[in-house]
């Protein structure tokens, strides 16, 4: 593909990544207003729908200028996999709402904060793919393992809340509610797994030669 072409992908999975992080700041929103969960859902999923239409524009794009069906699977799913957190933080918004959440706890925030910081990791991952060669190996390897921590840190913290739960006398539709909210938060670092997989296949892929990305004139 021309470079022209590879900046344009480029740029709309930038656009995919801020879209999340402006979800992550709505829903950090919400948990200091809980009051206004309803009015923030809908905005986020207003930018859900935004993020549906970038990746409509991607998928096209990549469609018309590259004919190899695995290469173009392949960068396909890297944008897909933004895309997916992104399903999956609406989801979250909304699962607060169903459960009519009028309080917020500390694990809430905690988990919410730990989305947010992994979403922040994960756009500066794309900024460094975009520039990427291989004697960047080792920053890109560093990045993608603070990138990683996020989730080992939060499954360790999803134990606690939900031992929390059930070894301490909680009301049975908190109980419902909190494992509900913490089940969306874990959903949400199993789809940031699968992208931290798909850089260090971007990695494996730019050192091994078999660049997806390969500008031609």
């Amino acid at each position: 593909m021309t470079g022209e072409d590879r900046e344009y992908l480029f740029d709309q999975a930038q656009q995919l990544s801020e879209i999340l992080n402006e979800e992550c700041v709505e829903l950090l929103g919400m948990l200091e207003k809980i009051e206004d969960r309803v009015m923030i859902s809908r905005r986020i999923n207003k930018l859900e729908d935004d993020a549906d239409h970038v990746f409509h524009a991607f998928a096209d794009r990549l469609h018309e200028v590259e004919s190899d069906i695995e290469k173009r699977n392949y960068i396909f799913k890297l944008a897909r996999h933004i895309e997916d957190c992104i399903d999956m933080i609406d989801e979250l918004s909304m699962t607060i709402v169903r459960y009519n959440t009028k309080t917020v706890n500390q694990g809430m925030k905690a988990s919410v904060n730990a989305i947010a910081g992994c979403a922040k990791k994960e756009i500066h991952l794309l900024n460094l793919m975009r520039t990427y060669e291989p004697e960047k190996q080792e920053l890109f390897v560093r990045s993608i393992n603070e990138f990683d921590a996020f989730k080992v840190d939060f499954y360790k913290m999803y134990d606690m809340l939900i031992f929390g739960l059930f070894s301490q006398p909680h009301d049975t539709v908190d109980i419902i509610r909190c494992k509900a909210i913490y089940d969306a938060c874990k959903d949400i670092f199993k789809a940031f797994e699968v992208s931290a997989d798909d850089c260090y296949k971007y990695m494996r892929a730019r050192n091994s030669g078999s660049e997806f990305f390969t500008e031609t004139k």
